[in-house]
């Protein structure tokens, strides 16, 4: 199976979840599919049978996926939603010469509304409909090529100079700082995560060297794993810039799994990442 594809488009102040991926040889089907806060609004399905009449050209199939993915991408920065949700019911089917491919193709529309979102404490669970295990990228630990301290030598009869005869001079010393207005997110106490527990995120969004709080920024969090269906929770930050999102971990005991917090405000974006463990 090739791995697909998970991107969140932003127009006119809303965010639409597109995830496009490969269903597998059984069913020769590459399936794309719009979210909005957890409800689906339009998916596109495209066979692919001309890639397996001879020998299969899985780089070919790469190629197909991910431009059927950026095409819907584009579809909706351009406001052509309706035009994906209007053409449905046609069977699209790949010829075997790859051209482009038109995002008027798109086909079945599913309406399937979720707990609706809007207060400042986010406590609402969705849960992406079939929705295929997703393949998490590896992660390299940050703490894999730390030394190893096999032996501690102590050292007696150290001289130490008086507090005065030291001078502290740095390179920005006489310089003012360098300031900035970068949108932030800053998890706020946050432990490690594991499968199975139920966990409140404390979150605030920000901007800038003075942190100065953001309220009413668009707030996505999604839990993705290898083993099982993505989760999204979605909130808003308060007047102080806060939120906080009640959630429960999907327990699991292989594969890999993360955790993704996103914020949205006046058009610009930040995330953070943390691995989850399994339990």
């Amino acid at each position: 199976m090739i791995a697909g594809f998970n991107t969140d488009v932003e127009h006119n102040g809303t965010v639409y979840h597109v995830q496009t991926e490969d269903k597998g040889l059984s069913t020769h089907m590459i399936v794309s599919l719009v979210y909005d806060r957890g409800t689906i609004l339009a998916s596109k399905r495209t066979t692919y049978d001309d890639l397996t009449a001879g020998q299969f050209d899985e780089k070919a199939l790469a190629e197909r996926v991910a431009r059927q993915h950026k095409l819907i991408c584009a579809a909706l920065r351009a406001g052509r939603l309706d035009e994906l949700k209007k053409m449905s019911g046609r069977p699209a089917v790949q010829p075997s010469v790859a051209a482009a491919i038109p995002v008027a193709e798109s086909t079945a529309v599913v309406a399937e509304t979720l707990a609706p979102v809007g207060v400042p404490v986010g406590d609402h669970r969705t849960l992406a409909p079939e929705a295929p295990p997703i393949e998490l990228p590896e992660t390299d630990d940050p703490f894999a090529d730390a030394p190893i301290i096999e032996e501690v030598i102590v050292l007696d009869d150290i001289d130490l100079l008086p507090l005065d005869a030291v001078e502290v001079v740095t390179e920005l010393a006489g310089r003012e700082r360098p300031r900035d207005t970068k949108l932030k997110l800053v998890l706020i106490g946050e432990t490690r995560f594991k499968g199975g527990d139920h966990i409140s995120l404390n979150l605030m969004v920000c901007r800038g060297s003075d942190q100065k709080v953001v309220p009413g920024a668009q707030i996505m969090v999604k839990i993705l794993g290898s083993a099982f269906r993505p989760v999204i929770f979605h909130a808003r930050s308060d007047s102080n810039g806060m939120a906080q999102i009640h959630m429960q971990v999907p327990r699991f005991n292989a594969g890999r799994a993360a955790l993704l917090v996103r914020a949205i405000a006046d058009g610009e974006e930040v995330e953070a990442r943390r691995l989850v463990s399994p339990g």
